[in-house]
């Protein structure tokens, strides 16, 4: 009997340190904050852009225009969670007639502060009312894209600002689902510090939605994504791309043909 409370005694410390560890670590596995990857040469299709936030930091990132005059068609983007957005700058014809704003986030390339959930959001609300004050408010045609974690920054952008569509890659019901389900022997839900809870806001979204999943993502499984969209207010178009993962998706064909679908609607 000894011996086993003995053993009870240790296994509750190495599950102790567990739980320590996860919630310390948590940042570090979440957001993997990237340097500046593409010299970008400002010219007269590409203008870099500083963002002067609320709370003194600067994001940096870059306009990209797709029109000859000034354009009232803008699309935003949010990465991922190792992804520093310079290397879309050169893509940016992929969308069509519509300039594209692309901005790295808190702590990513040359963008001041520290990732987190809230520093993400902040952001997201900051990047919108710049762009906004660059256009005709009244007729701006704004639609917001994200990648993975960065689903997360576009629905909450669309949860609390007029936009007019929302492109998803990869997105899911919150992280804390994706995460349980990853480690079902923790209590996520207790240690977790960035939820990024993207079923709570889209409920209240009347924005039509296109979003993608791949068939072979292991790190946001397809359930998830379905999942989310279970919770949209507005209509719903959920496309599945076969054989494809989290980390090529962007190389399907058929994203791009469906994204330029979308837009073209606007």
């Amino acid at each position: 009997m000894r011996k086993m409370i003995y053993l009870l005694i240790i296994l509750a410390i190495l599950y102790s340190l567990v739980l320590a560890f996860f919630y310390f670590s948590q940042r570090g596995m979440l957001f993997y904050p990237q340097p500046l990857s593409y010299l970008i040469q400002a010219n007269e299709n590409v203008e870099e852009v500083e963002i002067q936030m609320t709370e003194g930091n600067i994001l940096r990132g870059w306009l990209c225009k797709n029109h000859s005059t000034h354009s009232r068609k803008l699309l935003i983007y949010f990465g991922g969670n190792a992804e520093e957005v310079s290397h879309l700058v050169p893509e940016a014809s992929l969308f069509g007639d519509w300039d594209v704003l692309l901005v790295n986030y808190p702590g990513y390339g040359k963008s001041d502060g520290r990732p987190g959930e809230e520093s993400f959001f902040n952001a997201a609300l900051e990047i919108y009312d710049y762009a906004v004050s660059r256009m005709d408010a009244d007729n701006a045609q704004i639609v917001v894209m994200g990648r993975s974690i960065g689903t997360a920054s576009a629905v909450y952008l669309a949860s609390k600002r007029k936009t007019r569509g929302v492109i998803l890659v990869s997105p899911f019901e919150s992280i804390r689902a994706v995460a349980q389900a990853k480690l079902p022997f923790l209590p996520v839900s207790l240690l977790l510090q960035h939820p990024f809870a993207s079923k709570k806001y889209a409920e209240g979204i009347q924005a039509p939605v296109l979003a993608f999943y791949g068939t072979a993502d292991n790190i946001v499984p397809p359930s998830h994504s379905k999942k989310l969209m279970e919770y949209w207010s507005g209509p719903v178009r959920l496309v599945e791309l076969p054989g494809y993962n989290h980390n090529n998706i962007f190389d399907s064909e058929q994203l791009w043909r469906e994204t330029e679908r979308f837009l073209e609607r606007f």
